[in-house]
Order: C-alpha cells, then structure tokens, then sequence
C-alpha cells in the first residue's frame, strides 16, 4: 500500500453532508465519513462514481473542491483536496490547501473539541472506564429485549410483506430473509452487542480502522435511511440525549462514533445495521428491517436515556445540570419586539468565520454545539411555567383579590423594619434548622416559625421576594403532609426537612423543577418508606430517625449531605422491597394453588357428573367417593393433569364399579381393581371413613350372591341454572358490564383505594389474576392479602366507588403534593370568583355556569326560584348596612335550610335571592320560604323588623334552552308575584307565540333524520395566535345551524341545544366530521390562511361509542388531513365515562390530532376535567370576558386560569372577543389565542376558498 495511503494522525470519524467539485460548476452529493489533520475519506453513491470517473478520465481534473456547511448551517466551508487513492463509490484525499476553519467546524460538527482532538484519542482513567462500562452494560440490557420483540415482528413482517410482494423473486427473497432472521437471531444479536459496546472502549493501537478501507456501493443509500431515521429519534429525544452529550463532555469522552452524541440513536441504528449486514440481504428486505426497527426499538428509547443520565449524576457528573439555564446562558442576547408582532427569526448567514472559542475547563462545549443547541431549543424559550412561578403568581392574584373585597393579610413585621440580607437570612434559617431538629417539636406551621423567629431580631423583615418563597415552601409542606399515602411518623420527619428545604429554595428555586435534585429525592424515598398502611421495621426507623437528624444538623449549603442520604435510604427500600416480594410470591402462589384446587374441583364434579347424573349408583361407590375417592381424583389432576394415565386409571374404576352393578357377570379383574383402589386411598392422607371399612363395604358389593342386589343410591340431575342468581334489567346488565370491561383492564401491579372505609381508606395492590379474570387478588404495602374479589363483586365495588383505581399513586411525592399546592392555590381563587363573600353563597355567573349544567345533564327536572325580598331597603336605611349585612346573611341561613343538599343556590345581587329545587316540589318550597321568611325576627337597635318577598318559578321547559332564557323567564314569574304583592308566588308559562315558534323548532330538531338532506347551514370563526410562540397559526371553528320550515335561520345555540335535547347531536357531529374531511381533502385551503379546522363535539355525542369509531377510522384513512383537524369538547358534563373519553382521545392523538376543553370556567369540575382529560388547549368561559377590560376580578380569574393551564401544559383560547381593549387585556394575562367580533365576524364556510 503506499504510505500516502495510511494517516500519521488519528482518524475522526464524522458522517458529514456534503458535495464535489470537479471544477466544472456542478455539485455531486457526497459523504465525508472521517478525517484526520492530512486528508479525509469520501464516500459516495453510484450514480456519483460515475460522474467522478468521467470527469478523472478526462485527465483535465487534478485537485477537487469538498464543500459542506457548519453546524447551525449559516456558513458554507471549502476544502481542495487531491485525490490518494480511489475504490469503488469511495476515495481517500488529502487537502492540498489546509484550513483551520473548515477543520475546526468540522470538530464542532463531530462533537470534539479542538482541544480533544488535537491531543490524540486517549484512552479514558479507571473511574471514566468504570462508568462507561455501566452505560455499555446498561444499553445492552435495556436494547436486548426490545430486540427479541424486533425480531418476532420482522419475521412476520417480511412475511406480510413476501404475500403483497410484486414478483416471486422478490417475493423468495423476503421469506428467506424471514427464515434467515428467525433462524439466527442470537447470532445478530452477538454481533449488535459488540457494535453497542465498542464506542465506549479505547481503540487500541494499530485497529484497522486506522486504513482506510473498501466500501460496499450501495453503503451510502444505507447511509442515508439510516440518517433519516436518527434525525427522527434526535428531534423525539433532543432533551435528554443533549444532557447526555453534555455531562460525556464533561468527562472528555472521545466520539468515536462519528455522531453528534456517541450514545445517541445513532448508536443503536448503526449496531442494528451492521448485525444486519452480516446477512447481506437485499434494499427491498432491509427496507422492511429497518422500518420494523425503528417502531420496536427506536422509539421505546427515552427510559435509556433517562437511565444513562442518572447513571452520569450518581457518579457526580454535571448533577446539577440546569438544562433550560444552560440554553438561556448560550442563546445571544436580544431585544424581544413587542408581543403583537413576534415573528420568527429568519437566519442570517455569517459575514467571517468566528474566532476560536477558548476553552479552558473540562466539559467545556465548543461554542458551535452551543449555537446549534441554542438554536435547535428556541422552542423552549416559551415552556410551560414553572411550579413555582405558577404558585407565586397565582398568591399574588389572591391576594390581590383579597385586598380588592377588604380581606387585605396584616404585615407581619414592623413597617420601618430593615429588610434582611441573604446572608443574614441564612444565618437566622440555620438557628431555626437547628432549634427545631427534634421531632417531638409542635407542629407550628413553617411560615409561622420563620416570621417568629425573624421577629425576634426586632428591627428586621424578609423582603418581599423572600416573603413570597416563604409563602410558595410553607404551602408545599402542607400540601406534603396532607398527602393521603404518609403515615404520621413520614409526616413529622417531613416537618423536620421544612427549614433545609426553604434554605434550598431560596438559593435556588429550581428545586421544584430538578427531576433529580437529591433533596426531592430524599423527601420522596422517606415518603416510601413511612407510606400509610406500611410497616417500618423498628431498625430501619432509628436508621431514618439518624439520617434526618444528620440533615437537620448538618446541612447549610452543600447538598453532598442530602445525596449520601439518597444512597442510604435506597439500600432501606432495598430492604422494604425484599420483604414485601417475599410476602407477594407467598400470596400470589397461594392464589395460583387455590385456583388449580378450584379447576381440579370443577373438572372432577363434572367428570363425575358425565358418568353418575341421575343414575342409581350402588352405595359401595358413593362411600368411595365420599372417603376419598373424589380428593385422590383432584390431587391427580393438578400433579398430574387430566391427560395423564393415572387420572384415567382412577376414572375407569368408577366405570368398573357402575358396569359390575349393571351386569355381575362382566369381567373384571376384581384383585387388580382392590389393588389400585387401595394404592390410591394409602397414597392420600383423607380425613373420612377409614380405608379399611371402604374395602369391606366394596368386598360385600363385589362379592356376593348373584340373587342379592345391590343397595343401590339415587344421584341427583345435573342441576340447570343457579337459582341464586340475580336477574338484571337489560338497562342495568349494559351498566354492570362497563364496570365489568373496566375491572377486566386492571393489570398486576395498580394501586387502588378501596373506601370501605370512608374515613380512613386505605390502598390495596392487584397481585394477582385468575385465568379468565375470574378472582382478583390484592394486598397492601406490606404484601400481605387484604381483599379477594369475583370478577362481578370487583366490578359491582367499583360501579358503587368503593374500590376506586388510582393511575396517580406511584407519582413522587413531591410531584403529587406541587400539583395538590397548585390546585389548593387555584380553588382557593376560584371560590373567591364563584362566591359572595357575604353570604357564601353562589355569585351570578357561577349560578348561571350551573343552570347551563343543569341544561346539559338533562337528568331529573329542576324549577328556578328566583326570591326577592320585600321592606329590605327601610331596614338597611334606618337601621344601617351592618344590620343589612346581617338580615341578608340570615335570609341565606333560612333559605339553605329549605332547599334540599346539593342544590345550588345563589346571590345574583342587592336583595335577590336564586335556587335550584326539584321541579315537583318547587311550589311546596316557594310557600315555604315565603311564610319562613315572613315569621323571621329581624330586631336592631330595640327596633323590630318585618320582612316579606315574591317568589317566581321558572320550571325547566323544552323552550328554555339557555341559562340567559331561563333567569328571564324566572324573572318574568317574579315581576307577575310582585304585582300580586307581598308574600305570593307566581309560576312562568310560555305565551301562545313563543310556544308555537318553540315547537316548530323543536318538531325540526326532533325529525332531523339525515343532515346530508337537510338545509344544514355551515359557518366558520377566525381564531388568532396573539403571540408568535404559539403551537398553531390562524385557525377557524365551524359552526353549524339551519333553517326552519319557513327559511328562518335557527341559531347555533338554539339548534345544538335542543339536537342534546332530542338525541339528534351524534347524527349531526358524524356528519360535521365526514364533511370537514371530505371538504379539506377537496378543497385543500391555503395553510397560510387556514391553518386548521377546529369541530365541536358535544359530551353527548362522546358517551356513543359507535360515533367514536366512526370518528376513529375516517381519520386512520390513508389520505386524511389529520393534521389541520382539532376537536372542542363542548358539556364535558355530559360525558358519562370520562376514562374510556380520555382512551379514545389518547388514540386519537396518536394519529395528530388536538383537543380543545370547551367553556372552562372557575368551578372544580373545568380543572377536574382538565386534569382528567388529555386536552391540549383550554377555552376560557366567554363569561370572563365581556367586562375583562374594566372588571379586576375578571382579570384576577383570567391569568389565574392562563398560569393553571400553562403549568399543566395547554394553551388558552379567549371566545367572543367583542372589543379592542379586551383583545390587548387578554395579550397582557397570557393568553394564547383569541376569537371573536373584533378578531373577525362569523363567515360563510365556503368564503375560505
């Protein structure tokens, strides 16, 4: 070989795009694999190899120009080269011009530093090799059994495929591939492993990869099938393979891999490749290999690359790796332009190469990967707020709200008080840590103690920032402690962590975002250990007694003492854990005998059935059987089962003993048969009759006089149905068979609550199922069983909420009590919105949330009363507002006792009083009230007050299908009592017009058979992105209506809610859905313009599973527009099973698509929903927005709503956006997409194109 040929430096191998030269003006693509300070080695495809060779045998071409662009690609670099030696579709060269530049970005592009690959691959320390060996270890064993999945779906993939295939050439090849895979897939799988592990060992001197070396032709479309499939796994896993590169910096790991991370996707694909060239299959089947990979294994990879990076931070590498701080620190500085007018940043081309970034500390990146990464995550600029700005935010709107309605929180420390310094702070937090180190302290709440304690100085006060971090840690240790899984002893030894915990957080607030941080992961490996209903071994407590004492002593700033605290209490739960699966082997084996006892039982009662049901049998066998006969038979079958010989040897005496009755003169081998229904008694240790009386009462049967019959016994019939069985209604069979569907979804391992115990529930594990689901097994933490259930007594349990499954109880601790902090945060706000503070009860707006519920349900009928009070103004003039304070107070009183438990009742304002009752009671209570109030003392100041009211009763009418429409109507009721006067009542009746118009519409509604053939009217509403991080652009909701008989155009609202009504909304949504698909596939509006389509589904239509389907599979059509189609869900109150809605919209999302939550409001049930329900997108309550502009309250409620959503990771839509001032009120709060009148009126659907 000629020495030019072999390189004095070490090679870099690199995978780089790129393109040649010749000199004649024409680019070819290429491949630089590796290079090294002298030359590089090209790759290319065929179809280039024979450009390059045209243009070589020309003899004009003596030096090639390599271009490749750097790594945010915004500069182009040029490298001449000359060629070395040349091979089939690739060459070796060396640059005849070098340049510093286009080597060094191509150092960035590799991954290495300048620094790293100037000094040579070294080979690692023993604590490096050390952990490298444990990722090697760790990616074998995470990889290998998604590759025993691999190769089983390969295999019959390649079959599949062989069956659809074109030609029986081809046809051959894929089954043989098939055969060949199934045949050595050890073999494969020996060589994947090496290929997993070699990029993590030093390559020794003299490797043969140091020459270069022949490639096969088609290795570069290779390259690129398998390039396309690691940008994919790249974009999939961006954030924890960029730690990963991060902290393998750190520790100056040369990237042997030619990839950008050595343990990335890359790795895996290229392992996967190589193993598969071993078979030197054709493209056609490798095609079909590689796309079975990359859906079994590929994207299964993120627990890996979690693991890897733990595995990093348990060796100290980079643990405190802030990944959003980091991305912050390297994007450039820049002015933001104003919300209304964000735009994407186009990318400006470099004017001159950049100087060299200096590099001076180990784990240093190259500034290249930084820009590329800063680039590559300007997404994340805009993540969803943190827990701890959502929980400051949203006290500060509470507060706000509190001091807006006069309820201001006193100032805790002297007005002229010196703010304290950081420094002295932490001074006066350690004093604390340490004066409440012991556990038997009183449990004073943290904020208290701290203020107490700062007191005590006299003259100094937190500042504010330090106050809201104070408030923000004293809640989350409430919300700690209330936690339903911790025992009181993990709830005092929580207490003593509270100090060292709000001393990290207000050094670093991070804590409530830093998955790994050690303190989490001390609190929530205590949490473990002192779980409720557990039990810790006295010496595991005085270890945990030791270590939280050490933490409370010990810690100030160093967090090293709460990361020897994880190690310690891993290896207790390592003690916990193996007693508990002791206890599980032992119940579940329990469980599994008992059910073969079972099977045995069953399969003997009806063997025995088969041959004696309603027969005379002699008595002799009925005592056989009763003395053991029939436990030797059971045993038999589970030892030996019902095809062994023995079990038919036991079964065929009963066939001797029953044909010796019949005919005394059979053949029987009379000594044998004594002789094996003796061998069979003895080998059973039977607690009936005696053996020996056994044998003497089969004696007298066998032997005796033929003119002496035999006492015989009559065997009962086979019996026919169990009479204890409970007949069901059909409606009442459907309901218990969903319950019995979702029990028969549990799988081993969920927790459950079981209430049996309302007061004190405790949490049970399955452990065990019966073949068939039949029994369901459960034990409590400390592994022992607790309940046993029948399939349809597990299912009835369930239907009555007793047993309840709890897919949330194996989250963290910490995670589970931050979002309890955020949600106490945010009820404590929405019952300040929903609520008059006077009399606790309902406000307006909340009423009104409640009457469209009501509406929504339609379950039992309700009746509106409205009540007003008569002579309250005299009493509130004369005898002041504090007495009129108080007279409405007592009304409340008096009402809520009359209204029955759980009906709404409100304040909509002044004197006015309104109720929910049951229809059919409604007059009953209306007199009630009136004569209760009337007879009510009212005495202020010596001076007696007589109170009267009007009452009018709205009944729940097929015309009033709006809230708005039903307060009117209960209004007009109440305008008709006062004109009766005091103390009377009135009840709402349509007039002879509106009743007509209603029955018109309702007679149209009702009779809607096909839409297709109706006059359907569609409309659509521009929704608006009002800033430029947005997830989506301009988008339009559809909005349906139609026309009467007449012509005359039905209202939306009127329309929708009388199709709920009448059970005609599914028929409309399936047809909403196939024409909007239908309409973009035809049509194909500019994206531009119309980015999406957004269809509101009704709760009802969602509780008809047929409409689910029909949804599911006109979006899985090959040619759908999935991606431009979203849903708003619209009554979620409505939907009857919200799990098996949540499923169905989990599917749905998989195939693209986005789900809006429609009518969010302030009440429990929109976070409930929002919570329960995968949504993407919440839409605020158009109540919030008509008065936003002016009404603080409102826009206390709003941003409220903008921080819950944005925590929880959806985005917020504004509906009927009337005005300017609105608009820029919601782009302030946070919110992300806005329609209405001002964004733009409704318009015909067919204007879009």
């Amino acid at each position: 070989m000629d020495p030019r040929e072999r390189r004095s430096s070490p090679r870099q191998p690199i995978k780089l795009a790129a393109q040649i030269d010749a000199g004649s003006g024409e680019a070819w693509p290429c491949q630089i694999a590796d290079f090294c300070a002298e030359g590089m080695f090209i790759r290319y495809s065929g179809e280039t190899s024979g450009k390059i060779e045209r243009a070589f045998a020309g003899g004009s071409v003596t030096e090639l120009v390599v271009r490749f662009r750097g790594l945010e690609g915004n500069r182009r670099y040029e490298l001449h080269v000359s060629p070395v030696r040349r091979i089939d579709g690739a060459m070796g060269v060396h640059f005849t011009r070098p340049d510093s530049d286009a080597f060094n970005a191509m150092l960035q592009l590799c991954g290495s530093s300048g620094d790293q690959a100037r000094s040579s691959l070294r080979a690692p320390s023993e604590r490096v090799q050390f952990v490298l060996h444990q990722c090697a270890k760790t990616v074998t064993r995470f990889i290998e059994p998604l590759m025993d999945a691999c190769f089983v779906q390969t295999v019959e993939a390649l079959r599949i495929a062989a069956q659809k295939a074109p030609n029986d050439q081809l046809a051959n090849e894929l089954m043989d591939a098939s055969g060949q895979i199934q045949g050595r897939q050890r073999v494969l799988w020996h060589y994947m492993s090496r290929s997993l592990e070699s990029p993590l060992k030093p390559e020794p001197k003299g490797a043969p990869g140091s020459v270069l070396s022949v490639v096969d032709k088609n290795e570069f479309e290779d390259w690129l099938a398998i390039r396309v499939m690691v940008t994919r796994a790249d974009t999939q896993y961006r954030g924890d393979l960029l730690q990963l590169k991060l902290r393998l910096d750190k520790l100056g790991i040369a990237n042997r891999t030619g990839h950008h991370n050595p343990l990335g996707p890359a790795l895996v694909c290229e392992a996967f490749h190589n193993a598969l060239a071993q078979l030197k299959v054709s493209r056609d089947v490798e095609k079909v290999c590689l796309k079975t990979f990359e859906q079994t294994v590929i994207k299964q990879l993120e627990p890996l690359y979690r693991e890897l990076n733990n595995i990093l931070i348990r060796h100290g590498v980079l643990p405190d790796l802030d990944l959003s701080r980091y991305l912050s620190e390297q994007a450039p500085a820049r002015k933001e332009p104003p919300a209304e007018v964000l735009k994407p940043e186009p990318e400006t081309p470099l004017d001159k190469p950049q100087p060299e970034a200096p590099e001076s500390k180990p784990g240093q990146t190259a500034r290249g990967l930084k820009n590329r990464v800063a680039g590559e995550f300007r997404g994340y600029a805009r993540a969803a707020q943190t827990a701890f700005a959502t929980v400051r935010n949203l006290l500060t709107t509470l507060q706000a709200s509190r001091v807006e309605n006069g309820e201001a929180t006193p100032e805790p420390f002297a007005a002229n008080a010196r703010p304290l310094s950081q420094g002295e702070l932490h001074r006066e937090l350690q004093e604390l840590q340490l004066r409440a180190a012991a556990p038997e302290e009183p449990a004073v709440p943290l904020r208290d103690r701290v203020v107490g304690k700062i007191r005590e100085t006299g003259d100094t006060r937190l500042n504010a920032e330090q106050q809201q971090t104070l408030d923000v840690v004293d809640r989350f240790f409430r919300s700690v402690v209330d936690s339903p899984k911790l025992s009181d002893y993990a709830q005092s030894r929580m207490r003593q962590l509270e100090v060292p915990v709000l001393k990290v957080v207000m050094r670093d607030p991070e804590f409530f975002e830093d998955q790994d941080s050690p303190v989490r992961g001390v609190m929530n490996r205590l949490a473990q250990l002192g779980v409720k209903g557990g039990r810790l071994n006295p010496v595991v407590q005085r270890r945990v007694d030791e270590l939280i004492h050490r933490i409370a002593t010990e810690f100030e700033q160093d967090t090293g003492v709460f990361e020897q605290t994880v190690g310690e209490l891993d290896t207790l739960i390592d003690r916990q854990n193996l007693v508990y699966r002791r206890n599980v082997e032992r119940v579940t084996a329990a469980a599994e005998g008992a059910q073969k006892v079972a099977e045995s039982k069953t399969a003997v009662a009806s063997a025995l059935e088969s041959k004696l049901a309603g027969r005379k049998v002699p008595r002799a066998l009925v005592s056989l059987l009763d003395g053991g006969w029939r436990d030797l038979l059971s045993l038999t079958w589970i030892r030996q089962g019902p095809d062994s010989q023995l079990w038919q040897d036991y079964l065929a005496v009963i066939d001797s003993l029953m044909a010796f009755a019949e005919d005394p003169d059979s053949s029987i081998n009379l000594p044998e048969l004594l002789r094996l229904i003796q061998d069979g008694l003895a080998s059973i240790s039977s607690n009936h009759m005696p053996s020996s009386q056994i044998r003497d009462e089969l004696k007298q049967f066998l032997v005796r006089r033929p003119d002496k019959a035999p006492e015989m016994v009559e065997m009962p019939a086979v019996s026919g149905a169990r009479p204890d069985k409970q007949v069901l209604s059909e409606r009442e069979q459907r309901s218990l068979q969903r319950w019995i569907n979702r029990a028969q979804q549990l799988r081993t391992g969920d927790w459950l609550r079981d209430q049996t115990k309302a007061e004190d529930p405790q949490y049970i594990r399955l452990v065990w199922i019966a073949r068939g689901f039949s029994r369901f097994v459960f034990v409590n933490h400390q592994g022992m069983r607790v309940v046993e259930l029948e399939l349809e007594a597990l299912a009835r349990q369930m239907r009555k909420g007793i047993i309840v499954p709890d897919n949330q109880y194996d989250r963290p601790l910490v995670d589970e009590s931050i979002d309890r902090m955020v949600r106490n945060v945010y009820d404590q706000l929405s019952w300040a919105s929903t609520h008059d503070e006077l009399t606790r009860l309902l406000n307006r707006r909340e009423f009104e949330r409640m009457l469209e519920q009501q509406l929504a349900r339609r379950e039992d009928s309700r009746a509106l009363l409205q009540l007003d009070l008569r002579g309250f103004r005299l009493l509130n003039d004369t005898a002041g507002y504090q007495a009129g304070d108080e007279t409405l107070k007592r009304v409340a009183e008096v009402i809520c006792r009359h209204v029955g438990d759980g009906m709404p009742v409100a304040r909509p304002g002044g004197n006015e009083f309104a109720m929910l009752v049951p229809e059919e009671q409604g007059p009953e209570i209306a007199k009630a009230l009136l004569e209760a109030i009337a007879d009510e003392p009212f005495e202020y100041g010596g001076r007696c007050y007589t109170l009267n009211a009007n009452v009018g009763l709205a009944p729940e009418l097929p015309a009033l299908i709006s809230a708005e429409k039903w307060l009117k109507a209960a209004e007009q009721a109440l305008n008709s009592a006062r004109d009766k006067g005091p103390g009377r009542f009135s009840i709402y009746t349509l007039d002879a017009d509106d009743q007509a118009r209603q029955e018109q519409i309702a007679a149209r509604v009702a009779g809607l058979s096909n839409p297709d053939e109706e006059r359907m009217l569609l409309r659509c509403q521009k929704i608006i992105p009002l800033h430029g991080s947005t997830r989506m652009g301009a988008q339009y909701e559809i909005l349906i209506s139609m026309y009467d008989d007449s012509g005359q155009l039905i209202t939306g609202q009127d329309f929708v809610r009388m199709a709920e009504r009448y059970d005609r909304m599914q028929a409309v949504d399936r047809w909403v859905v196939g024409h909007m698909l239908d309409w973009l596939r035809d049509q194909s509006p500019d994206p531009r313009h119309v980015g999406g389509v957004c269809i509101n589904l009704s709760g009802y239509s969602l509780n008809d599973q047929s409409l689910l389907e029909f949804i599911y599979e006109k979006l899985s059509e090959k040619d759908a527009p999935i991606e431009r189609l979203w849903f708003e869900l619209t009554e979620a109150s409505a939907i009857h099973d919200l799990q098996s809605v949540a499923d169905f919209m989990l599917e749905m999302k998989e195939l693209g698509c986005r789900f809006c939550l429609g009518n969010f409001g302030s009440g429990p049930s929109s976070f409930q929903f929002m919570r329960s329900l995968p949504v993407d997108l919440i839409k605020i309550d158009s109540a919030f927005t008509g008065q936003l502009a002016a009404n603080q309250t409102d826009q206390a409620m709003v941003r409220s709503m903008v921080d819950m959503a944005h925590y929880m990771e959806r985005e917020v839509i504004a509906s009927q956006v009337e005005s300017r001032e609105v608009l820029d009120m919601l782009r302030q709060l946070g919110v992300d997409y806005a329609q209405g009148f001002v964004v733009e009126k409704p318009r015909l659907l067919t204007s879009l194109v």
